[in-house]
């Protein structure tokens, strides 16, 4: 939000809403194409129409000394704990000031020194350690003369007005109540401030989190779900970069800037989040919309960790094979694709492709059941899964047969090379409880681009060559026959 100088009030106006004359506050107002604010002096809880700011005034009027005295300062503090907190902010001279001598300290030196979560949450941050020049336009000057309207006449005073149009909230309801020594002009203020803001309304009662944003990617309104979720404050989280809470979500975000035209949905996007130590899924609706020529984005953000994870599964349950716990056949038909196109960490085109069939398992499976086979087939998975590098795949084809793709293969001298150590890892007797089972293995092997342009061709040929070993007595290991003979 860029801030503009603050204006210095008409040394009249002070006087003016003193004595109960708003002319030129309206004025002040129309000038600036704003509804003009009201003013009250000594409100009562009807005119409030907040329990907040009625706890507020209840307890300012309890600490006065007199009927005709406001509290002294020490008793500020009472007013800025509790449930009331996020509502209040406190105007007091900078800590450093000097004892007052009896000359009254002037107001544009007053800081906040408390700022409520909830007023920064709504109006875009938190102003603590800032002065009244930080507010723009017509504001700044509107605040200036109602706090030194009320060090002329120091009772409470209640305001409404239109917030700055940079601010997403309706209006402001808002309590000023002075705390003076004995015979002394006020020295610090208390200041309920309630916004009306449908928006903010609707936000806070949602149960998804969601944020406003601007084109830059800084967060204007946050709803308690979105600071539950993502962590800070929310005087923290309000004016802070989104990129800082939800990385790269920004730039998303700008690429659909010039999608925005009127108010409409922009699409979903996912982003993982860590969060107390554990990975979540984010999934951000997007919409958005234009304010004086500006994308202005709604962001309503939903941990779908566990549909996530749900598909995760189902995924799982889809691409492996149930019994051996490698890829099936649908599995290794996701990794082909990426296989048929991508340059391999050798920086060469290709692959190479080996069907394993084990030779007897039928014979196996007779003689010692089927708890027996499968404990084999496990075995044989795990050895030619240890047997890979890391971006080389094998899986479970069928009944007793494997096929393992090997990426950046080019040549037969490397195929064969990779296809026997596959056999040999196979060799060893697999142990079974107390029982050691050998099994023989027949492999045929081809390559991409050599023996076909596709993975079914490449697989024809590596099956035809696994034939040729089964019918030659089985147990050993045949290439594909170069495709030029």
């Amino acid at each position: 939000m860029a801030d503009a100088p603050t204006q210095s009030a008409p040394a009249s106006l002070p006087a003016a809403i003193a004595a109960g004359d708003l002319a030129a506050v309206e004025r002040l107002f129309l000038a600036a194409k704003a509804r003009p604010p009201l003013v009250v002096w000594r409100p009562d809880a009807a005119m409030l129409r907040s329990p907040v700011l009625s706890r507020l005034l209840d307890r300012w009027t309890a600490a006065r000394p007199a009927p005709d005295q406001p509290p002294p300062p020490a008793r500020a503090e009472m007013l800025l704990r509790g449930t009331t907190a996020d509502w209040t902010m406190q105007l007091c001279p900078p800590l450093d000031t000097p004892p007052a001598d009896g000359t009254p300290i002037p107001l544009e030196r007053f800081t906040y020194r408390h700022y409520g979560a909830g007023i920064a949450r709504h109006y875009g941050r938190d102003m603590t350690g800032e002065t009244l020049t930080a507010f723009p336009g017509h504001i700044g000057p509107f605040f200036a003369a109602v706090y030194e309207a009320v060090r002329l006449r120091p009772e409470p005073i209640f305001t409404e007005h239109e917030p700055p149009a940079t601010v997403l909230v309706r209006s402001w309801r808002r309590l000023i109540l002075p705390f003076a020594e004995p015979g002394q002009p006020p020295c610090c203020f208390v200041v309920g401030n309630i916004p009306e803001s449908a928006v903010g309304t609707l936000l806070d009662v949602m149960h998804d989190a969601a944020l406003v944003t601007d084109g830059d990617g800084r967060i204007r309104l946050a709803n308690r779900a979105a600071s539950d979720l993502l962590g800070p404050a929310a005087s923290t989280l309000m004016g802070a970069r989104l990129d800082d809470h939800l990385p790269g979500l920004t730039a998303v975000m700008q690429g659909l800037a010039d999608e925005v035209d009127g108010v409409g949905a922009l699409g979903r996007h996912e982003l993982p989040l860590l969060r107390a130590d554990r990975q979540i899924t984010l999934e951000a609706s997007i919409g958005g919309t234009r304010v004086a020529g500006q994308p202005l984005f709604v962001l309503v953000l939903r941990d779908v960790t566990e549909r996530a994870e749900r598909e995760q599964a189902l995924q799982t349950i889809a691409f492996e094979d149930e019994l051996t716990g490698i890829l099936n056949r649908r599995g290794l038909h996701q990794v082909v694709p990426s296989a048929d196109r991508r340059r391999s960490r050798r920086s060469q085109d290709g692959f190479g492709l080996v069907i394993v069939d084990l030779d007897g398992f039928k014979a196996l499976n007779d003689n010692h059941g089927h708890v027996a086979g499968d404990a084999v087939l496990r075995s044989v998975a795990g050895r030619l899964a240890a047997s890979l590098r890391g971006d080389d795949a094998v899986a479970r084809w069928g009944g007793d047969e494997f096929v393992v793709l090997l990426h950046g293969i080019t040549n037969p001298a490397d195929l064969e090379a990779a296809a026997a150590k596959l056999q040999q890892a196979l060799q060893p007797p697999h142990r079974i409880g107390d029982a050691a089972h050998r099994v023989g293995v027949s492999i045929g092997a081809a390559l991409y681009p050599s023996h076909g342009g596709d993975f079914d061709s490449v697989f024809a040929a590596a099956d035809k060559a696994l034939y040729a070993a089964k019918g030659a007595g089985g147990n050993r290991l045949q290439l594909a026959a170069d495709p030029t003979d």
